[in-house]
Protein backbone atom coordinates (compact mmCIF):
# COMPACT_ATOMS: atom_id res chain seq x y z
CA UNK A 1 0.00 0.00 0.00
CA UNK A 2 1.68 3.43 -1.35
CA UNK A 3 1.65 6.36 0.40
CA UNK A 4 -1.05 7.59 -2.83
CA UNK A 5 -3.46 4.97 -2.18
CA UNK A 6 -3.46 5.97 1.96
CA UNK A 7 -3.90 9.55 0.80
CA UNK A 8 -6.88 8.45 -1.13
CA UNK A 9 -8.51 6.48 1.94
CA UNK A 10 -7.53 9.20 4.14
CA UNK A 11 -9.67 11.49 2.57
CA UNK A 12 -12.57 9.30 2.45
CA UNK A 13 -12.51 7.16 5.82
CA UNK A 14 -10.67 10.17 7.93
CA UNK A 15 -9.24 9.27 11.20
CA UNK A 16 -10.90 5.91 11.33
CA UNK A 17 -8.72 4.38 8.87
CA UNK A 18 -5.87 5.96 11.17
CA UNK A 19 -6.64 4.06 14.16
CA UNK A 20 -7.32 0.31 12.55
CA UNK A 21 -4.41 0.36 10.09
CA UNK A 22 -2.35 1.82 13.13
CA UNK A 23 -4.41 -0.83 15.61
CA UNK A 24 -3.99 -4.09 13.12
CA UNK A 25 -0.03 -3.19 12.65
CA UNK A 26 0.10 -3.15 16.19
CA UNK A 27 -1.33 -6.65 16.32
CA UNK A 28 1.24 -8.35 13.69
CA UNK A 29 -0.26 -7.21 10.56
CA UNK A 30 1.86 -5.59 8.33
CA UNK A 31 0.47 -2.22 7.32
CA UNK A 32 2.08 0.68 7.26
CA UNK A 33 0.48 2.15 10.46
CA UNK A 34 3.22 5.11 10.89
CA UNK A 35 2.67 6.34 7.11
CA UNK A 36 -1.06 6.65 7.37
CA UNK A 37 -0.44 8.81 10.60
CA UNK A 38 1.74 10.63 8.89
CA UNK A 39 -0.27 10.77 5.92
CA UNK A 40 -3.43 12.09 7.48
CA UNK A 41 -1.44 14.67 9.59
CA UNK A 42 -0.10 16.42 6.09
CA UNK A 43 -3.50 16.17 4.68
CA UNK A 44 -4.56 17.80 7.86
CA UNK A 45 -2.14 20.73 7.64
CA UNK A 46 -2.51 20.85 3.69
CA UNK A 47 -6.14 20.38 2.76
CA UNK A 48 -7.90 21.22 6.10
CA UNK A 49 -10.03 18.33 5.48
CA UNK A 50 -9.17 16.77 9.11
CA UNK A 51 -8.73 18.13 12.43
CA UNK A 52 -4.96 16.91 14.11
CA UNK A 53 -6.29 16.38 17.28
CA UNK A 54 -8.32 13.89 16.13
CA UNK A 55 -5.52 12.64 13.81
CA UNK A 56 -3.11 12.09 17.33
CA UNK A 57 -6.26 11.00 19.55
CA UNK A 58 -6.84 7.83 16.19
CA UNK A 59 -3.00 7.25 16.63
CA UNK A 60 -2.67 7.14 19.72
CA UNK A 61 -5.74 5.07 20.40
CA UNK A 62 -4.89 2.74 17.86
CA UNK A 63 -1.66 2.06 18.86
CA UNK A 64 -2.79 1.56 22.68
CA UNK A 65 -5.51 -1.00 21.15
CA UNK A 66 -3.66 -2.96 18.76
CA UNK A 67 -0.41 -3.39 21.32
CA UNK A 68 -2.97 -4.60 23.93
CA UNK A 69 -4.56 -7.26 21.69
CA UNK A 70 -1.01 -8.48 20.55
CA UNK A 71 0.01 -8.69 24.42
CA UNK A 72 -3.21 -10.65 24.98
CA UNK A 73 -2.60 -13.00 22.08
CA UNK A 74 1.08 -13.16 23.33
CA UNK A 75 -0.75 -14.52 26.88
CA UNK A 76 -3.08 -16.87 25.52
CA UNK A 77 -0.48 -18.33 22.73
CA UNK A 78 2.73 -17.85 25.16
CA UNK A 79 5.70 -19.74 23.99
CA UNK A 80 5.25 -21.83 21.12
CA UNK A 81 2.78 -18.87 19.50
CA UNK A 82 6.68 -16.85 19.73
CA UNK A 83 8.44 -19.84 18.13
CA UNK A 84 6.08 -19.97 15.48
CA UNK A 85 6.08 -16.93 14.40
CA UNK A 86 9.81 -16.52 14.92
CA UNK A 87 9.99 -19.45 12.49
CA UNK A 88 8.08 -17.79 9.74
CA UNK A 89 10.50 -15.09 9.88
CA UNK A 90 13.56 -17.68 9.87
CA UNK A 91 15.03 -17.13 13.70
CA UNK A 92 15.61 -20.27 15.14
CA UNK A 93 13.86 -21.41 18.89
CA UNK A 94 16.81 -20.51 20.89
CA UNK A 95 17.05 -16.63 19.49
CA UNK A 96 14.22 -16.49 20.09
CA UNK A 97 13.92 -17.86 23.33
CA UNK A 98 17.05 -15.37 24.17
CA UNK A 99 14.77 -12.15 22.70
CA UNK A 100 12.11 -13.49 25.43
CA UNK A 101 14.72 -13.51 28.74
CA UNK A 102 16.06 -10.24 27.11
CA UNK A 103 11.95 -8.95 27.61
CA UNK A 104 11.55 -10.31 30.18
CA UNK A 105 14.17 -8.08 32.43
CA UNK A 106 14.06 -5.21 30.20
CA UNK A 107 10.58 -5.25 29.32
CA UNK A 108 9.66 -1.39 30.17
CA UNK A 109 12.70 -0.18 27.78
CA UNK A 110 11.37 -2.21 25.28
CA UNK A 111 7.62 -0.99 25.45
CA UNK A 112 8.50 2.08 25.44
CA UNK A 113 11.45 2.36 22.67
CA UNK A 114 9.27 -0.53 20.49
CA UNK A 115 6.83 1.92 19.27
CA UNK A 116 9.78 4.35 17.94
CA UNK A 117 11.24 0.87 15.82
CA UNK A 118 9.78 -0.16 12.43
CA UNK A 119 9.07 -3.76 12.31
CA UNK A 120 9.39 -3.80 16.41
CA UNK A 121 5.96 -1.76 17.36
CA UNK A 122 4.59 -4.96 15.16
CA UNK A 123 4.99 -7.84 17.84
CA UNK A 124 5.78 -5.62 20.97
CA UNK A 125 2.66 -6.16 22.40
CA UNK A 126 3.15 -10.15 21.53
CA UNK A 127 6.42 -10.12 23.13
CA UNK A 128 5.33 -8.39 26.26
CA UNK A 129 2.21 -10.39 26.86
CA UNK A 130 4.62 -13.90 25.64
CA UNK A 131 7.07 -12.85 27.97
CA UNK A 132 4.70 -13.07 31.24
CA UNK A 133 4.99 -8.65 31.46
CA UNK A 134 2.53 -7.69 34.16
CA UNK A 135 -1.21 -5.94 32.99
CA UNK A 136 -0.11 -3.53 35.39
CA UNK A 137 3.57 -2.51 33.96
CA UNK A 138 2.24 -3.22 30.62
CA UNK A 139 -0.85 -0.85 30.01
CA UNK A 140 0.90 2.51 31.53
CA UNK A 141 4.53 2.22 29.59
CA UNK A 142 2.52 1.30 26.31
CA UNK A 143 -0.24 4.37 26.68
CA UNK A 144 2.66 6.55 27.35
CA UNK A 145 4.30 5.36 24.18
CA UNK A 146 1.46 5.52 21.89
CA UNK A 147 0.91 9.14 23.13
CA UNK A 148 3.86 10.07 22.82
CA UNK A 149 4.69 8.45 19.00
CA UNK A 150 1.15 9.92 17.79
CA UNK A 151 1.92 13.62 19.40
CA UNK A 152 5.56 13.21 17.72
CA UNK A 153 4.72 12.00 14.20
CA UNK A 154 1.69 13.85 14.31
CA UNK A 155 2.52 17.39 15.06
CA UNK A 156 5.84 16.79 13.76
CA UNK A 157 4.23 16.34 9.91
CA UNK A 158 1.76 18.69 10.54
CA UNK A 159 4.00 21.39 11.58
CA UNK A 160 6.49 19.75 8.22
CA UNK A 161 3.58 20.22 6.17
CA UNK A 162 2.11 23.70 7.07
CA UNK A 163 5.99 24.98 6.60
CA UNK A 164 6.04 23.11 3.27
CA UNK A 165 2.92 24.47 1.85
CA UNK A 166 4.11 27.61 2.02
CA UNK A 167 7.16 27.42 0.71
CA UNK A 168 8.47 28.03 -2.30
CA UNK A 169 9.84 24.98 -4.99
CA UNK A 170 13.13 24.77 -3.96
CA UNK A 171 12.79 25.76 -0.31
CA UNK A 172 10.31 22.58 -0.58
CA UNK A 173 12.87 20.03 -2.14
CA UNK A 174 14.80 21.01 0.48
CA UNK A 175 12.51 21.18 3.49
CA UNK A 176 11.73 17.04 1.93
CA UNK A 177 15.77 16.22 2.03
CA UNK A 178 16.73 17.62 4.99
CA UNK A 179 13.36 15.56 6.70
CA UNK A 180 14.01 12.31 5.04
CA UNK A 181 17.73 12.77 5.90
CA UNK A 182 16.88 13.07 9.86
CA UNK A 183 14.24 10.75 9.91
CA UNK A 184 16.69 7.83 8.67
CA UNK A 185 19.58 9.31 11.54
CA UNK A 186 17.14 9.74 14.23
CA UNK A 187 15.97 6.18 13.80
CA UNK A 188 19.48 4.74 13.26
CA UNK A 189 20.37 5.99 16.52
CA UNK A 190 17.57 4.57 17.88
CA UNK A 191 17.88 1.31 16.70
CA UNK A 192 21.79 1.88 17.86
CA UNK A 193 20.79 2.73 21.37
CA UNK A 194 18.07 -0.02 22.03
CA UNK A 195 20.69 -2.81 20.55
CA UNK A 196 23.65 -1.95 22.87
CA UNK A 197 21.19 -1.41 25.74
CA UNK A 198 19.96 -5.02 25.60
CA UNK A 199 23.67 -6.23 24.51
CA UNK A 200 25.16 -4.76 27.98
CA UNK A 201 22.10 -5.90 29.96
CA UNK A 202 22.44 -9.40 28.56
CA UNK A 203 25.90 -9.18 29.48
CA UNK A 204 25.40 -8.07 33.04
CA UNK A 205 22.66 -10.37 33.25
CA UNK A 206 25.43 -13.22 32.26
CA UNK A 207 27.53 -11.80 34.88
Amino acid sequence: MGSHELEHLVHHYGCALVFVVVALQAVGVPLPGTTALIVAALYAATAHGLPIAGVIAAGAAGALAGTTAGFALGRWGGERLLVRIGARLGQRPERVMTLRREFATHGQGWLFVGRFISGVRNVIGLVSGASGTPLKRFLPVTAAAAVVWALVNGLGYYWFGHALARASTWVQIAMVCVGLVWMLVSLNLLRRRVVRSVRDGGVSTAR
